[in-house]
């Protein structure tokens, strides 16, 4: 494989298409400075897939584009081609011939081309990987490459033998192999985590599976009676919505009858309004043509006026005319007669002329013959004068050299005195350059320990830097998460808040009352809040509090006895459900209550872990009056003959009474206590606030650390800059340096030549003495021929001196004739340019006397039609006077019927107004009642969606099910007395037992039998209140259960077969990992044993290659 063309254009100095042909055998390129050999070079490498702009000494990618001359404008793109042959065998493609191209443009684009098809960088390296050839192979040696090889790090050298071994792209794929390895060991650390995250998960998901499972049990059962009460409601609202249709459609009747009266007086009204329109118009008519009319009038009598200046101004013009016509006729004549003189003077001058032309040929005749005679007699004076110059210049010749033989031993006499001095000269000046040398090392040496001092520092101020950018993301993660934190907590707040402030957990006729029930506007500003809005106590005695207090705690306080009076009246009226209602005024001050000693075994009294608001503190006081919270039921128990007038409550939320009443058991999953759900308020407003100073810690931290970030990056760019002046001046020092090297080599150099010239000296002085005696017997000799030659040149040159002087005679009246002759001519040129002018100027006189003729003809006809068009504008004038004193008449008896029409316009706008108001009132009664009725829309629109999204069921094809109605009621039924016959309380103390605690029945397999005979005994009608708060109930349950996910069965189905997935995945990377730790071995073992044999190699031919440079003594 060779390299064979490489094609250049647009590439740095080559701005033109160049093609350079390698033969084989070329292995290097020289050349003077400034030829193009490194660029050259740096095509090679560029086209190779060189990167570094530096590399290629520049500054960018875009200067390697030649950037214009003074003649030559700048190119946009920068294209080499690079072609090698015979490339078969080792590159292992099917061409003979591969090319590679690259382009690069100079908006940043570039191209990559094998063979002209577009390709990557990688497929380039790919290619010529192990071949030594590319853009830093050891194949393409620049100027001083050699030497910097030789005198690099041996860690830097081994790549070429890596490259020589054939080991690169082995390396490669090892680097590639742990790579691969890193990725692995990366994924196999993420899929642990994240099967360690899914096991997690899995639990959690266990759980709300479970409780998904529940809910969806009581969503079926609240389904069917809630479809069923909804269709009720939606019918209810249906005929109420057609009662209101059918009055609609009346009042629509009164008002298409108002409407079809409107147009016939809307139409009179326009009538009128059109009949004044067209008498205005008509008005405005006859006006316009008067003003039509005055305006011709005036526009007559302008024109006219206009016409007599313009009569005046084309009589004075006639006139002009005919004085210049007069004029020029003079001018015409005179002209005339200048033509025929000079006419007349041209025919003699033509004669004269043909007379000294035949005089001049004869004088010609007779001054050739003479001249032939002169030239003869002249040949042969210029061969003896050219034989005598020979002898002249041959002693001459003579002469120069003996006198130059002379001089020469002079001139090295002189040559070796100079010679001398100069020897001297360079020793002092050769002495001067070496101390310069010395002490630019010695600044070298300095530059670069500055230059290692700066390094440090710089590299000390990008650590700096580096670590600060560390801990700013650090800060802006803890910021990020410290505010996502924040997000959650406040989102929980706010549905906490949401939850107490819509009286969650409530009975339906508490949370009616909270909403205002049916005049918000008039009870909420009489309503305080609930009683356990009013108290707090901390978690660990919360539920036996709300144990004692039990309902009471939904107890509404209101401002008096007077609304709450009306609050109970409104609430039995509107079946709005039960309520307990607490006037303020009822409260009363709280009274003392004395000290009793704790029991053994209890955590507190009662009062004594509560803190509640004045308003309420007199109510709390009687209501936890001697209750004795103990930790567990068996305290209770114990305690209880030593207290048998005491309350006793758990911490679990279990009450036993004064009465020995036991109340107990577990509410529905997910339910909270209300004192805990207050607890959780008070707990998330100050959790949130800590949350937002750390979140704002958090962001100052962040603006400081960018704040010293940016100081530092300064720092760095300041560093950089001073580094890099430093390695400029280290690189000054270095040319200096340099050159002080070279200038030494020359003093050097110039000195041995001195001592070389000096005995080439002494060499020609010797032969330049024995030169001169043999010149000096050859000039004697030249001298006797020249003065034969000299006596034979002075007869010629008599004889030529007689032939001169006739042939000057003959010349002398042949000049005189000629001058004749020219002058004769000159004089018939000059008449002939003098007579066209003449002709032109007679011909522009006639012209300009016609052309002034012509206008006053034009002139007479202007002036004609002038007049006439002044007597038809007179007769227009008297036309339009009197049609405008006609039309002034007219409107003048116009103008009093106005009046008159003026006054049925407004009889007319009158009655249709009375029209408009009674038909604004029908439609404002029927706007109303569709209002009534768009309202009835929307509430059997919102039950409808209501319906549809909870159940997806549409009530408007909904066909109700009694058999399943009755049967869901039947076994609500049945739920509820099961529940009566399960508890521990009797008939009357379970209704003081709130809803929520209800426990949540399951209906018994072996008392299925009882349910499905009660369908058959419910012949009547449903029990619609009781469907009512049963849904109420069951909604509640649901409520109470708190978000329920109900896509996490099918979520942990798919959590469980990802999981299985990942299991697999895991196991796979671990088998991955093992065979890339057995490739990355074979690599190596294979790389070492090819360098092996390949350094061995590089070692004797190093050998041979050093003696044939050096010699065989080199060392």
């Amino acid at each position: 494989m060779y390299l064979k063309t490489l094609e250049i254009h647009g590439f740095k100095s080559f701005a033109d298409k160049t093609v350079l042909e390698f033969a084989q055998g070329v292995t290097g390129i020289v050349g003077p400075n400034g030829c193009g050999k490194s660029n050259v070079v740096d095509a090679i490498r560029w086209v190779l897939g060189e990167t570094s702009a530096k590399a290629l000494r520049g500054g960018e990618m875009a200067d390697v584009i030649f950037n214009g001359t003074e003649k030559r404008k700048p190119m946009g793109m920068a294209e080499v081609i690079l072609t090698m042959a015979d490339c078969e065998a080792l590159l292992k493609v099917a061409f003979n011939e591969v090319a590679i191209g690259r382009r690069v443009f100079r908006d940043g684009r570039s191209e990559y081309r094998i063979n002209g098809t577009l390709c990557r960088l990688k497929d380039i390296h790919d290619l010529f990987m192990d071949t030594g050839i590319g853009r830093t192979a050891y194949s393409i040696m620049a100027q001083g490459q050699i030497d910097q090889i030789l005198s690099s790090k041996p860690e830097e050298r081994r790549a070429v033998f890596e490259e020589a071994a054939g080991i690169t792209k082995f390396k490669r794929e090892k680097k590639e192999a742990l790579r691969k390895l890193e990725y692995t060991e990366a994924n196999l650390l993420r899929v642990s985590d994240v099967l360690a995250e899914q096991e997690r998960r899995m639990n959690s998901l266990r759980r709300q599976v479970a409780k998904a499972r529940r809910y969806q049990a009581l969503a079926a059962d609240v389904r069917v009676l809630d479809t069923h009460l909804g269709h009720k409601r939606f019918t209810e609202l249906s005929a109420e919505r057609a009662e209101l249709t059918v009055s609609i459609r009346g009042l629509e009747v009164r008002d298409s009858e108002l409407e079809r009266q409107l147009p016939a007086r809307e139409e009179a009204v326009a009538q009128a309004r059109a009949a004044a329109r067209t008498f205005e118009g008509e008005l405005a008519e006859l006006r316009q043509h008067l003003n039509e009319h005055r305006n011709a009038l005036n526009s007559a009598a302008g024109r006219a006026a206009f016409n007599e200046e313009r009569k005046a101004e084309l009589e004075s013009r006639i006139r002009q005319n005919h004085e210049e016509i007069h004029a020029t006729r003079e001018k015409l004549a005179q002209q005339q007669w200048e033509v025929n003189s000079a006419t007349e003077a041209l025919d003699q001058l033509t004669r004269r002329i043909a007379e000294q032309e035949i005089l001049l040929a004869g004088q010609e005749s007779h001054t050739r013959s003479t001249r032939d005679e002169r030239d003869r007699i002249e040949a042969s004076l210029r061969e003896n004068r050219g034989e005598a110059t020979r002898c002249q210049t041959l002693i001459a010749t003579m002469q120069a050299k003996i006198e130059s033989a002379l001089a020469q031993l002079e001139g090295s006499r002189d040559r070796a005195r100079q010679l001398a001095d100069e020897e001297q000269r360079l020793n002092l000046e050769l002495e001067e350059f070496r101390s310069e040398h010395s002490r630019i090392a010695g600044d070298v040496e300095v530059t670069a320990s500055q230059l290692g001092s700066l390094e440090e520092t710089f590299h000390a101020a990008e650590r700096a830097y580096q670590h600060t950018r560390g801990d700013l993301d650090a800060a802006r993660s803890a910021a990020t998460a410290a505010n996502k934190i924040l997000a959650q907590r406040a989102a929980r707040l706010d549905a906490v808040r949401q939850l107490v402030e819509s009286g969650e957990g409530f009975a339906k006729g508490t949370q009616k009352v909270l909403a205002g029930l049916d005049q918000p506007a008039h009870f909420k500003p009489a309503i305080h809040g609930v009683l356990a809005s009013f108290i707090e106590a901390d978690n660990t005695c919360a539920r036996a509090i709300e144990a004692a207090l039990g309902a009471h705690l939904q107890a509404v306080l209101v401002r008096d006895e007077e609304v709450a009076e009306t609050i109970i009246q409104r609430l039995t009226e509107k079946k709005l459900g039960l309520a307990a209602v607490l006037p303020q005024t009822f409260v009363g001050h709280a009274q003392a209550t004395q000290v009793e000693t704790l029991p053994d075994g209890a955590i507190a009294w009662a009062m004594d872990r509560v803190k509640s608001d004045t308003r309420v503190a007199a109510v709390i006081t009687r209501l936890l009056d001697n209750v004795l919270i103990v930790p567990d039921l068996a305290t209770a128990l114990r305690l209880r003959p030593s207290l048998p007038s005491t309350t006793f409550a758990t911490t679990a939320g279990e009450l036993l009474g004064g009465e020995g009443m036991l109340r107990g058991g577990v509410a529905s999953e997910g339910s909270t206590s209300v004192l805990e759900r207050g607890n959780e308020v008070r707990a998330l407003i100050a959790e949130v606030a800590d949350l937002s100073d750390a979140d704002e810690t958090a962001r100052t931290r962040v603006l400081r650390l960018e704040a010293r970030l940016e100081e530092l990056r300064e720092e760095v760019e300041l560093s950089r800059e001073r580094l890099q002046r430093q390695k400029v001046d280290m690189s000054t020092l270095q040319g200096q340096l340099s050159l002080a090297t070279r200038e030494v080599e020359s003093f050097e150099t110039k000195l041995e030549n001195n001592r070389w010239e000096r005995g080439e000296l002494e060499q020609r002085e010797l032969a330049a003495s024995a030169s001169r005696l043999h010149l000096e017997a050859e000039l004697e000799t030249a001298r006797e021929r020249l003065e034969a030659l000299e006596t034979e040149s002075r007869r010629c040159q008599s004889e030529a001196d007689s032939a001169a002087h006739r042939e000057r005679e003959l010349a002398e009246t042949l000049n005189e004739i000629r001058t004749v002759l020219a002058v004769e001519s000159r004089a018939k040129q000059a008449a002939e340019a003098q007579q066209k002018p003449m002709e032109a100027r007679l011909a522009e006189l006639r012209e300009i006397s016609i052309r002034r003729e012509t206008e006053i003809a034009s002139f007479d006809q202007r002036i004609e039609a002038a007049i006439a068009e002044n007597a038809r504008l007179a007769e227009e004038c008297e036309t339009h006077r009197a049609e405008a004193d006609d039309l002034q008449a007219e409107i003048d008896i116009r103008s009093s019927g106005r009046s008159i029409l003026m006054d049925t316009i407004e009889s007319a706008e009158i009655a249709l107004a009375t029209l408009r108001r009674d038909h604004t009132r029908v439609s404002d009664q029927k706007g109303r009642e569709e209002i009534a009725a768009t309202k009835l829309d929307l509430h059997l629109e919102h039950l409808s969606n209501t319906i549809r999204e909870r159940h997806q069921t549409d009530l408007s094809s909904f066909e109700p099910d009694s058999h399943a109605l009755l049967n869901s009621i039947a076994s609500q039924k049945a739920l509820q007395s099961r529940s009566g016959r399960q508890t521990l309380v009797t008939g009357e103390e379970s209704e003081d037992i709130h809803d929520d605690e209800m426990p949540t029945m399951v209906v018994d397999a072996t008392r299925a039998d009882d349910l499905a005979e009660l369908p058959g005994e419910m012949t009547g009608a449903p029990d619609w209140a009781f469907v009512e708060s049963i849904v109420s109930d069951i909604k509640r349950r649901l409520d109470a259960m708190g978000p329920v996910n109900i896509d996490a069965i099918e979520e942990f189905e798919e959590l469980e077969e990802r999981h299985t997935f990942l299991r697999n995945q895991h196991d796979d990377l671990v088998n991955s990992k093992a065979e890339l730790l057995e490739v990355i071995e074979r690599i190596n073992t294979e790389t070492q044993r090819l360098f092996s044999e390949t350094f061995a190699q590089v070692r004797l031919n190093f050998q041979d290659m050093f003696k044939e440079l050096f010699g065989e003594k080199g060392q």
